[in-house]
């Protein structure tokens, strides 16, 4: 029933979205603090300076759930405004959700997830792209979305090579079009290195933090509470990947390059887990590609019960990573 309602009624959606939203966060205030992995943030600089030991912990869920929420939303608007699903359907609003308070806890709020509302619109701004005569303004804005974006989270630099493979993708190359994307990325390190020059701070700052971070890969680091849902999220986009193999990425042209395009940020994402040493950074910093494609893969599975038996182990894999930051189990 939720996936059929998840598929067409935009209403309903809205409903169902909101319920699971709520009882996901209201399941965070339950969440014991000695479940919680804490680290440290200070290499996300504008993380840090804005929410690193400065909130309460009431501010801090409320401002979990308005990131969570706009994030899911967003996603959604992007997959229906730039036809990367094939109709309307609000199923990888469902997925980040999901994912997104897999990961959640009330000790911190993440910074990925802030880094997420940048990084959406830059994947919006490079999608919208296609076919247009000029797209000079959605490239630099897309410059200035992602490089912002690492402020909150330094890791996504890695996706910043995802910018270039999709002009690829996307469109014939334009040297003007490459001049302001790098001018874009560039231009809040900028800002950011001459106000350091002003007040007398280090202006190789971030270039430091994003080395010092670049060279320490890690093993990831795996709960046995996390696996199962770990499992059910990479069978799932197995299944996919093999409904794409077999019957093709998408009926429309840019449908089919913007998956690719999705793809490849899967791809760069993938990296991110390495530089981390928490079992949540495993899915999280691929939650938009994952949370989109697997939204297109319900969509496309005609069987209700299948899709729903599908949807039952995801709930019941998510279950058991509440249960144990509950302190049930």
């Amino acid at each position: 029933m939720i996936v059929s309602t998840l598929k067409s009624n935009s209403q309903g959606s809205m409903l169902i979205l909101s319920m699971l939203a709520l009882i996901l966060w209201g399941l965070t205030f339950w969440y014991n603090p000695n479940q919680i992995t804490l680290y440290d943030h200070s290499e996300h600089i504008l993380y840090n300076l804005l929410f690193a030991g400065k909130t309460t912990f009431i501010l801090r869920q409320i401002i979990s759930l308005v990131i969570i929420s706009l994030g899911a939303f967003i996603t959604n608007y992007i997959c229906i405004s730039q036809e990367i699903v094939s109709k309307t359907n609000y199923l990888p609003a469902f997925f980040y959700l999901f994912i997104a308070f897999s990961a959640a806890d009330n000790t911190a709020i993440e910074p990925i997830l802030i880094s997420n509302i940048f990084i959406l619109p830059a994947l919006y701004f490079l999608i919208n792209s296609y076919r247009q005569e000029q797209a000079l303004s959605d490239f630099f804005n897309t410059g200035i979305l992602m490089s912002v974006a690492s402020f909150f989270y330094i890791n996504y630099v890695i996706v910043f090579p995802l910018s270039y493979v999709a002009m690829f993708i996307l469109r014939p190359f334009n040297w003007r079009e490459w001049a302001l994307l790098t001018i874009g990325l560039f231009t809040p390190l900028y800002i950011y290195d001459g106000i350091n020059y002003l007040v007398n701070k280090p202006i190789l700052e971030v270039f430091n933090l994003t080395l010092e971070k670049m060279t320490h890969f890690k093993q990831p680091v795996l709960s046995e509470y996390y696996i199962l849902f770990l499992f059910v999220i990479i069978t799932l986009m197995i299944f996919a990947f093999f409904l794409y193999i077999t019957k093709g990425i998408g009926g429309k042209v840019k449908t089919q390059k913007s998956k690719f395009v999705l793809i490849w940020m899967l791809f760069f994402c993938l990296t991110i887990p390495f530089l981390e040493q928490t079992t949540e950074m495993i899915l999280l910093p691929c939650i938009v590609p994952i949370s989109i494609l697997l939204g297109d893969y319900f969509f496309s599975i005609k069987k209700v019960k299948i899709a729903s038996t599908l949807l039952i182990l995801l709930i019941g894999s998510f279950l058991i990573i509440s249960l144990h930051q509950i302190g049930l189990i």
